[in-house]
Formats: structure tokens, sequence, C-alpha cells
């Protein structure tokens, strides 16, 4: 019995986790719809980041380390800069763009509130 991908195991008590996870499913299509000569210099580049947040945010909860959540941070804004180049040129639909800075708004969010628990701590 196949199961649906909504009903994918995720990482239990990291709902950032989750989320970047989800804006990798989410932005999926609309990566592979760039065009063939920029695919691997920019789409690769793009998933490439977007992995690497799911790798920091993880890193940065396992470890508690203020200076892990904030590379998780820098991240979240190195995306945003290469959505928004994509949306420049046109590769990606400024709706895709604004729904994924959408979703990097609520990360950036939760790092941001999370930063604040581990200073007050």
């Amino acid at each position: 019995m196949a199961s649906l991908p909504e009903e994918a195991p995720r990482q239990r008590g990291l709902a950032v986790v989750n989320k970047a996870e989800r804006l990798i499913v989410d932005l999926g299509p609309a990566l592979d719809r760039v065009p063939r000569t920029q695919r691997y210099r920019y789409a690769t580049r793009v998933e490439d980041a977007l992995w690497e947040l799911v790798q920091r945010l993880i890193e940065a909860a396992m470890s508690g380390q203020k200076s892990k959540i904030y590379r998780a941070d820098e991240q979240v804004r190195f995306i945003h800069a290469l959505l928004r180049v994509g949306a420049e040129r046109k590769w990606l639909s400024p709706k895709r763009v604004g729904d994924a800075a959408g979703m990097l708004g609520e990360i950036g969010s939760m790092i941001g509130a999370w930063r604040q628990r581990i200073g007050a701590a």
C-alpha cells in the first residue's frame, strides 16, 4: 500500500524542519521548469541551498549552539536572494516566488524566535 507524500514521516518536534522540507517539495515542479540552459547552474543551486537549510536546521537543533542557529538564518537569506534572481530573470513565476518567500518568512520568524529563546536561556 503506497502512502501519499503528505503522509510521509517527518521529523517529530522540529516544525521548522518540516516547513523547510515542505518548501523543497513545493518548489520542485517550478525548478523542473527552469530553462534547460540554466537548470544545472540555477535550479540545482536552489535545490542544494534548500537541502543545506534543512541540514543547518537539524544541526542547530541537535547542538543548541547559537552560532548554528545564526547560520540557518543566513541560509534563509541566501535562498531569498536566489529566488529574487530567479524571478527577475523570469526563470520562476512571481507567484511561485511569492509563495516560497512567504514560507521562507515563516521559517525565518521561527528561527528568530528560536534565537531569542536560546539567548534568554
